[in-house]
């Protein structure tokens, strides 16, 4: 009986740490550089001058909705930044070039198309606006 209770508080403390770990990366901005830019036929939809929010879900992610749903009015409170929605069930060859594993997953890219920066998960509005602040200021030449 004493190994069998032993042995549920070990799986309860493994699930919690592991439950720790995910909600930790649930929604961070990390830091990136891929190379080349993403053009607006590729994404299908016009970049913004300043940033852009370049979000993949699938119909069947619950978070998705409110994700997009901040996203947009995040991108609507800043000059010459857009959001861009991707359907990754549709565009898996797009997906899988990027890497996409998960939805939502939301790349930022600059004012030429090239990602500075992934968002795995939901993010918060703190974070969203960290990518944004994070991009490099766009330059004199604006090429959509």
């Amino acid at each position: 009986m004493l190994v069998r209770v032993l042995i549920v508080l070990a799986l309860l403390a493994v699930a919690s740490l592991a439950y720790w770990w995910w909600a930790r990366r649930q929604g961070r901005v990390t830091r990136v550089e891929i190379p080349g830019a993403l053009t607006p036929a590729v994404l299908g939809a016009p970049r913004g001058y300043r940033a852009t929010f370049v979000q993949f879900s699938t119909p069947v992610c619950a978070k998705c909705p409110p994700t997009r749903t901040l996203l947009k009015r995040v991108a609507e409170e800043y000059e010459g930044v857009s959001h861009i929605g991707i359907d990754a069930s549709e565009r898996l060859d797009l997906a899988r070039e990027l890497d996409i594993m998960r939805t939502p997953t939301t790349l930022v890219l600059d004012t030429n198309g090239v990602v500075v920066a992934r968002i795995s998960g939901a993010p918060t509005e703190a974070q969203a606006r960290e990518a944004i602040d994070a991009t490099p200021p766009a330059d004199s030449e604006y090429a959509i």
